[in-house]
């Protein structure tokens, strides 16, 4: 899911500089994701050079987007803010579950880094500090982007553009600072997309090493020593995503089986303490067990009011996760 909507976020940026039928930008948002499986089959390094190149680009962009508002507030452009915090009704808590759908794919990619332990040195001791130094750099990073939209844009025109960045240059900057920014956006998107390619693929490779009924998934290419085919069917499944679904279709059903994913990978943290007390553990969670207890909680409430709001895209997921059931268990009974 995630990989359609980064073709997507690439294709609309993209589209700015060059007008395209919907068809078009649904096309060139599935042709991305199958350049950069491609560069990814042809070996790690290949696709670690694009991503360095592109994360260059991306905080590029988003620094660009704090600058124009530092500038604003400094030269008297910026808008009137209300900064007050709104009365916390049920209103607006039901509200702010849907709003989070958006907020947890932006900060999505934090767990990325687990996904590829295997081929990294000293994982006990580099995975906790990348992931929670990557948290805390993105943390800062898009509340002073954030601050930037509401000091350069009238609240009101927010929901009424989905090129949000291009817009506050544009306001600043004209139509050359929009250009720029919607180039930049466009390299970030490009470069995240490669990002959850390289690493989602380890994820269909890892389960076909641990289940015998997906082993093909587990093939690794002859001359270039990747994982061609779980590249590829990550590849077959986001372009049948991008020409079948819309942006807030995907955004949502793929968000709220992430949050899925994420209880049951923290309460799985409870559940092995419990069962394995004398097992080697290089790295134990702050707060045990308060901080995966709150997590979880605190998750399964916006699964839950995402449900409520949105039914659809919300079935739709569950539904996934239902229809994925049978395979499971026939393969599990194949390793016993």
């Amino acid at each position: 899911g995630t990989i359609a909507i980064l073709g997507f976020v690439f294709a609309e940026y993209l589209g700015r500089l060059f007008p395209m039928s919907p068809v078009a930008l649904r096309g060139l948002a599935a042709g991305s994701i199958v350049l950069l499986t491609a560069i990814n089959v042809l070996g790690v390094r290949r696709g670690t050079a694009v991503q360095n190149i592109f994360t260059v680009l991306k905080i590029g962009a988003l620094v660009s987007v704090i600058a124009t508002g530092v500038i604003a507030l400094a030269g008297g452009r910026g808008v009137a803010v209300d900064w007050r915090l709104p009365a916390l009704t049920l209103p607006v808590i039901q509200s702010s579950g849907v709003a989070f759908v958006f907020v947890l794919w932006t900060f999505g990619g934090w767990t990325e880094a687990a996904y590829v332990a295997e081929e990294i040195r000293d994982p006990s001791r580099t995975l906790p500090r990348s992931i929670l130094g990557g948290l805390a750099l993105v943390t800062v990073l898009y509340l002073l982007v954030n601050i930037s939209y509401l000091v350069c844009v009238d609240m009101t025109d927010l929901p009424t553009t989905t090129l949000v960045a291009s817009h506050v240059l544009e306001r600043l900057w004209g139509n050359p600072g929009a250009t720029f920014i919607a180039v930049m956006v466009a390299c970030s998107a490009f470069g995240a997309l490669n990002g959850y390619i390289l690493t989602g693929a380890r994820i269909l490779y890892a389960m076909g090493k641990d289940h015998p009924l997906f082993e093909w998934l587990s093939a690794v290419h002859p001359t270039y020593h990747t994982p061609a085919l779980a590249l590829w069917t990550n590849a077959a499944i986001a372009v049948v995503l991008v020409f079948t679904k819309t942006f807030d279709q995907i955004m949502t059903y793929s968000t709220v089986v992430i949050s899925v994913f994420f209880v049951m990978a923290v309460l799985g943290v409870i559940v092995l303490r419990r069962a394995h007390p004398t097992r080697p553990r290089p790295y134990r969670a702050w707060g045990y067990p308060l901080t995966p207890l709150l997590f979880s909680l605190v998750m399964c409430g916006f699964i839950l009011d995402v449900c409520v709001k949105q039914p659809r895209e919300a079935l739709f997921g569950f539904g996934l996760l239902v229809l994925a059931l049978p395979f499971y268990a026939l393969s599990r009974r194949r390793v016993g």
